[in-house]
C-alpha cells in the first residue's frame, strides 16, 4: 500500500490530464499527429533570467509517469541539477512522503465509491476489475469502496504499464537527497485534490469510465501524447490539449489555468533566492496563459536550453 500511494501522488494531475488528454477521437488523433511534423521543435528545458536575478534559474516539463522508451533526461539536466541551490516540483518531498496526510485524501469522507456510477457504468467496472484486477464484485467493493473514484483511474494506468514506466519526479528527488539539495513544493496536496473533489459526481463517473474502456485505444493515443513530448513539442501538447472536449473543458480553467496563475508568485519568491530547478508537469509550460509566458510578462527572459 505504500508504495501505491507514493504512486498515486507522483502522479496524481498531470497523469490524469494525461489520460484526459488521449479521450478524444481517433479521427482527431490522426489530425493532430499529421500537424504534429509541421511544428516547430521547441524544448523542455528553459532558462529564466534578468529582472534583477543574480543566477540564472531553469523550468523543465515533464510527464509525471512515462514509459521508458519515451523518458529523455540526458546527463546536461542531472549537471544543472547538482549546481541548484533549490528543487522546485508541484508537490514537495516532504508532502509527497507523507503517507498518512496521502491516505486521508485517497478515501471518501461519506458514501461508497459506487454511489458515483449508474448501473450500466458499474456492471462496466465489475467486468474490468474480473478481467485486470482478478476480483470477483465483493473482492472488489472490500477493496476499493471506500475510495474516491480517481483511484480506479491510477490503478488503470498502473496496471497498463506495470514495470515499463519511468517518474522524473522520483529520479529528480533522487538527485536531491544524493546532493543535498532541498526540493520544495509550488502547492500542497490539499491544492491539488480539490480539484477532482470539486468535479460532480457524473464528471468523475465519465473520467473513471474513459479510463478503463477501451484499453487500446487509449494506450495508442498515449503513446501518441509521449512521442510529441519526447520531440519537445510542447506547442503540439497544447494543440492536443485544444482538441480533448468533455470533461477536460469543463475543468481545464481548474487543472491549467488558475494553477499556472498560482505558481507565479512562489516561483519568483524561489528564483531569487539562487539558482533553482523547476520541474512540472509539460502542459503547463506552453500558450499564454502557460508557465513561460507568464514569467516573461512578469520581466524576465526565459529561453529554451537545446539539449
Amino acid at each position: 500500500m505504500k508504495s501505491f500511494i507514493k504512486f498515486i501522488f507522483f502522479a496524481t494531475i498531470s497523469f490524469v490530464f494525461l489520460l484526459l488528454s488521449t479521450a478524444f477521437s481517433s479521427k482527431k488523433v490522426a489530425n493532430v499527429k499529421q500537424g504534429v511534423e509541421k511544428e516547430i521543435k521547441t524544448s523542455l528545458l528553459w532558462r529564466i533570467e534578468g529582472n534583477g536575478l543574480s543566477k540564472p534559474s531553469y523550468l523543465f516539463g515533464t510527464m509525471h509517469l512515462i514509459q521508458k522508451e519515451f523518458y529523455y533526461f540526458p546527463s546536461s539536466i542531472e549537471k544543472i541539477i547538482k549546481k541548484s541551490d533549490l528543487i522546485v516540483l508541484e508537490l514537495s518531498l516532504e508532502e509527497m512522503n507523507n503517507q498518512t496526510e496521502a491516505m486521508k485524501y485517497l478515501v471518501l469522507k461519506e458514501g461508497k465509491m459506487m454511489d458515483y456510477f449508474d448501473e450500466k457504468q458499474r456492471d462496466s467496472i465489475y467486468t474490468w476489475a474480473k478481467t485486470k484486477l482478478f476480483l470477483d464484485k465483493q473482492l472488489f467493493d472490500a477493496t476499493f469502496s471506500t475510495f474516491k473514484p480517481f483511484v480506479l483511474v491510477q490503478t488503470a494506468i498502473q496496471i497498463s504499464f506495470m514495470g515499463k514506466t519511468e517518474s522524473y519526479e522520483m529520479n529528480i528527488n533522487d538527485l536531491a537527497v544524493k546532493h543535498k539539495i532541498k526540493v520544495l513544493g509550488l502547492e500542497k496536496m490539499a491544492d491539488q485534490m480539490k480539484i477532482f473533489d470539486d468535479m460532480t459526481r457524473e464528471q468523475q463517473a465519465i473520467m473513471v469510465m474513459e479510463g478503463i474502456r477501451d484499453e487500446d485505444k487509449t494506450i495508442s493515443e498515449m503513446n501518441i501524447m509521449q512521442g510529441i513530448y519526447k520531440r519537445q513539442q510542447l506547442d503540439s501538447l497544447l494543440i492536443v490539449s485544444k482538441t480533448v472536449g468533455g470533461v477536460f473543458d469543463e475543468i481545464e480553467q481548474e487543472i491549467l489555468v488558475k494553477r499556472n496563475q498560482n505558481w507565479i508568485d512562489p516561483i519568483e519568491k524561489f528564483i531569487k533566492v539562487g539558482q533553482t530547478f523547476i520541474a512540472v508537469g509539460a502542459a503547463h509550460l506552453p500558450g499564454q496563459v502557460g508557465v513561460i509566458e507568464l514569467l516573461r510578462k512578469k520581466g524576465y527572459t526565459v529561453s529554451p536550453v537545446k539539449f
